[in-house]
């Protein structure tokens, strides 16, 4: 607890002042994960830095995002994307309105029967849908269909 305080203080050496916009990010610090899961986590980070040009952030993916309410109000206004890349256009929109971002890594489990995978869902499907939802995210804003 007292490294994630640590991080939080870190951002722009944060004064405690929460209305000022600052996010951490957590990434998941584990290396008991199945190969799978490491291919597809490396694949979709890969894509993500690519496409969204944010080279910071190691895990979109993971759950654990800690923000101010002023962050959280800004990222979280009009966000177009609500399923599994929800996360990613909320990294977008920090990274254009310069909010500051910092990761702080957390200690994770993978479950078995992930919620990613679903009876009607596959891993390629799933992968496929995400895929085509951030090029599509970024092909709205450079369009200027959606706006952060």
């Amino acid at each position: 607890m007292t490294t994630l305080l640590a991080s939080i203080l870190e951002i722009e050496k944060h004064d405690g002042n929460w209305k000022k916009p600052a996010m951490v990010v957590g990434y998941r610090n584990s290396m008991e994960t199945s190969p799978l899961r490491t291919v597809t986590r490396w694949g979709f980070r890969t894509v993500v830095q690519t496409v969204i040009g944010n080279r910071h952030v190691r895990d979109s993916q993971c759950g654990f995002k800690l923000m101010s309410l002023s962050a959280g109000l800004q990222l979280y206004s009009n966000l177009h994307l609500v399923g599994w890349t929800h996360d990613v256009e909320v990294l977008y929109r920090a990274q254009v309105r310069n909010i500051p971002t910092r990761e702080h890594p957390v200690e994770w489990t993978d479950k078995a029967g992930s919620k990613l995978l679903t009876p009607d869902n596959n891993v390629v499907s799933v992968s496929a849908t995400m895929l085509w939802e951030v090029i599509q995210m970024r092909l709205e804003y450079a369009l200027g269909r959606w706006t952060v």
